[in-house]
């Protein structure tokens, strides 16, 4: 896909997701509740979005290559971690008892190379 059609679908989605929000909102005013709006912290189904850049450039790529590698494996770590903070709002869960998984996290972020040239020491 060409760079300039990959943007326009990129700003038509985000301009939906825009509308889509207003559109909840609207109808909240006129008493029309949606069932999500029932959760306590159903604005922290917002932070879900930040998570499907990472998950659609990890499929596309996927697509592309026929195969997962790092850069893959690095959105896919991303996403994951956006929709864990998300979690813990919704569900609201105890970030004192919880924070590990954010060490565990970062141990995978480390074990996956995502194919970018590393710069040595030395050379610098």
């Amino acid at each position: 896909m060409e760079k300039s059609e990959h943007m326009y679908w990129n700003r038509a989605a985000m301009g939906l997701v825009v509308i889509a929000v207003g559109v909840v909102f609207l109808l909240q005013n006129f008493g029309i509740a949606l069932p999500f709006m029932q959760l306590h912290n159903w604005w922290a189904l917002f932070i879900l979005l930040a998570a499907v850049p990472s998950l659609g450039y990890a499929l596309q790529r996927y697509r592309t290559l026929g195969k997962a590698d790092g850069k893959v494996l690095h959105s896919l770590l991303s996403a994951a971690a956006v929709v864990m903070v998300a979690l813990f709002f919704l569900l609201e869960l105890s970030w004192g008892r919880w924070w590990p998984l954010f060490v565990i996290y970062g141990g995978l972020w480390m074990l996956v190379k995502d194919g970018r040239r590393r710069i040595d020491s030395d050379n610098s």
